[in-house]
């Protein structure tokens, strides 16, 4: 109903350009198709990157940039692909992350926004 209202939101906005047509609201899941389904919920993602500190673990999904790697505790972490640019890849010695990660406090499944 959520994501209904906010297309219905974005289709009442003016200054479309013409060479833009609203396509009717069709929401399609995507967890099977990304190998979403089944996997744990995710405690954390890493926040940062730093010098000398390791990003580990079992890659256990991706999706777009996120990788969802299960981590020695046994938790699962999302690493963003993107904050990996310029940084040197070599093999992990383990599945231990060393870098600042931010835990998720909401709950699984809320979403702040699109992007």
């Amino acid at each position: 109903a959520e994501l209904a209202g906010l297309h219905a939101r974005a289709g009442r906005l003016a200054g479309w350009p013409d060479s833009l047509e609203q396509a009717p609201y069709e929401p399609v899941d995507h967890v099977e198709v990304f190998g979403l389904a089944g996997l744990p919920t995710a405690a954390g993602e890493v926040s940062e990157l730093v010098a000398g500190g390791s990003v580990g673990g079992r890659l256990l999904a991706a999706a777009g940039p996120d990788l969802h790697l299960e981590t020695d505790g046994g938790g699962v972490v999302v690493l963003d692909t993107r904050l990996m640019t310029g940084w040197e890849l070599v093999p992990a010695d383990g599945a231990e992350i060393t870098v600042p990660v931010r835990e998720f406090k909401e709950a699984p499944g809320v979403q702040d926004g699109l992007f």
